[in-house]
């Protein structure tokens, strides 16, 4: 009676199985993918610059570590000011960068630390040309991204260990990223700021302005996340 299908004529016709199997083969991986889609976390990362010291996040995000971790991650460029504020709000689920977040924890703000990327601060002192060394920038302009944030610390700390005080022999102007601080420095309205790579490269091989010198060994890298005292349904991070 198995005579009048081909298949069992003279043993398994396996080119009759092949389309089946490819449809099936096809139709599990898109219930895989679905899955997986719909198992994903939404989560907004604020980050303050484009800067090399954000590069693990969109590596991440590039390569798919986020979504095998089952979250779905928007980057959001925003200054450490109103990222801070966005975090406190429930805005935004996550921060790239400790600066003003570590200081509003010591005083009572809900954030804990939940994976640090590195332990060196990846800014250098910069100026135009006509300055020779640290001690000449006294009585000009210092541009920051934002006061009190990584950037504004880091500068602080290289003016100082060039033998200035950077509360009393700079005046402080807060410009925003680093590409505007460069601009900035261009344009004659600050006269020295630290910058990140690759921002740093531009400046030192496109515009030839001096680099006054790095600091090491600072940690100021890290992710912050509100500790909620509220349910969220799903955090992503837990400790």
């Amino acid at each position: 009676m198995f005579s009048q299908f081909p298949f069992f004529k003279g043993g398994i016709n396996c080119s009759v199985f092949s389309p089946v199997i490819k449809l099936i083969a096809i139709l599990c991986a898109l219930s895989i993918a679905a899955l997986a889609n719909a198992q994903t976390q939404k989560v907004k990362i604020a980050v303050s610059s484009r800067g090399i010291a954000f590069i693990d996040l969109y590596i991440a995000e590039d390569r798919g570590f986020f979504r095998e971790e089952g979250l779905e991650p928007e980057l959001i460029q925003v200054s450490a000011n109103v990222a801070t504020a966005a975090l406190a709000a429930g805005e935004v689920d996550a921060l790239g960068a400790v600066g003003l977040a570590a200081r509003a924890s010591q005083t009572g703000f809900p954030i804990k630390v939940v994976a640090v990327t590195g332990h060196r601060a990846l800014f250098w002192l910069v100026s135009k040309p006509e300055f020779k060394s640290v001690t000449e920038l006294k009585g000009t302009t210092l541009g920051i991204t934002s006061r009190n944030g990584s950037q504004h610390l880091v500068a602080s700390r290289l003016l100082a260990s060039g033998g200035l005080d950077p509360n009393k022999d700079v005046s402080t102007v807060v410009i925003g990223g680093a590409p505007a601080l460069l601009q900035a420095l261009l344009a004659g309205s600050i006269q020295t700021t630290a910058l990140s790579p690759p921002t740093i490269i531009v400046a030192r091989d496109k515009f030839k302005v001096n680099n006054d010198g790095n600091i090491s060994h600072v940690e100021v890298r890290f992710y912050c996340q509100q500790r909620v005292d509220r349910q969220r349904n799903g955090d992503f991070a837990e400790g």
